[in-house]
């Protein structure tokens, strides 16, 4: 209906809005910048989603943050008073494990990002290791030469890791010496905005270090990649026509929902801007037209006018 506009649902009659609405049966939503920011939730996201769950749509939450096992996100969500369940919660780190469950993968893992990528994947049985803080004592070349390299390694996941240094890029760059060993990656997040004029490094800019030592080019199994839901479509949970994403991130959330054929809502909480998208449809950046939003509001709250 909207395809691409970017309509400010705001601008429009109210009844135009709410016809639209009528034709969403599942929405998903990101999580950091459009339902929360860190430790609180976005003014008035929680009875917006409780709305819309009251309203017999189906609902979930997709996040490229690997920092949370599903049941942890579910409890954080319902600790801000989210009405949901484990079972609606789907996160990189859960996309990852059921990707290497899918495929029989039957080495180890070497782990760079936070615990829950090898707790997500202990629950498909796959036996994963991160190492933790581990400095750099010596010259480069030296620690090169003496580091030992598991020969039972498979796979190089790379997700958002605070203890991300110089030993962590050699180690996960030599394992991806072996053409047999995948490389994969959590998601594209290169930062957060955490404050004005503060952001923090996000996944991306990890994952985007060890692509440029390495030479491999990574999977990535968060968002913009459809495999994070391509359970639900396949099992006819999720229709995508009639499914909505909430995103504040273009190159994320928006070309996610293009990927996979659902309609897509930008919110101005989080990363991307109404400037972002002004860029792009002004034909400064032909090459990501597929990230142009449906629709727009300055936040999910503002969707209850159209909701009562």
């Amino acid at each position: 209906m909207f395809k691409r506009s970017c309509t400010d649902l705001t601008k429009i009659p109210k009844e135009q809005v709410r016809q639209w609405l009528s034709t969403i049966e599942s929405v998903i939503f990101d999580a950091d910048g459009v339902l929360w920011h860190l430790n609180r939730p976005v003014d008035g996201s929680v009875e917006t989603f409780n709305m819309l769950k009251s309203s017999g749509r189906k609902t979930f939450v997709a996040t490229n943050h690997s920092g949370f096992l599903t049941k942890d996100l579910a409890a954080k969500a319902t600790k801000f008073g989210f009405d949901t369940e484990e079972e609606q919660m789907l996160s990189s780190a859960l996309s990852v494990a059921k990707f290497l469950s899918s495929k029989g993968f039957k080495k180890k893992a070497y782990v760079v990002g936070e615990s829950a990528i090898v707790g997500e994947l202990a629950k498909e049985n796959i036996c994963s290791f991160c190492l933790g803080k581990e400095k750099l004592v010596k010259p480069m070349d030296q620690f090169a030469r003496d580091m030992e390299l598991d020969p039972e390694v498979g796979a190089v996941i790379i997700g958002k890791d605070e203890g991300f240094n110089v030993p962590k890029l050699i180690r996960a760059s030599s394992y991806l010496q072996d053409p047999n060993v995948l490389f994969l990656g959590t998601c594209l997040d290169t930062a957060y905005p955490v404050a004005k004029d503060r952001i923090i490094v996000g996944a991306g800019a990890m994952v985007a270090a060890v692509k440029a030592i390495s030479g491999r080019k990574p999977l990535i199994l968060g968002k913009p990649n459809p495999w994070m839901i391509d359970q639900l479509l396949q099992c006819g949970i999720l229709k995508p026509e009639s499914t909505l994403m909430v995103g504040d991130t273009l190159y994320t959330d928006i070309l996610f929902a293009s990927n996979c054929g659902f309609q897509s809502l930008l919110v101005g909480t989080g990363v991307s801007s109404l400037k972002d998208v002004r860029q792009i449809r002004n034909g400064e950046e032909q090459n990501k037209i597929e990230m142009l939003p449906d629709t727009y509001l300055p936040s999910l709250g503002h969707l209850q006018e159209f909701l009562c």
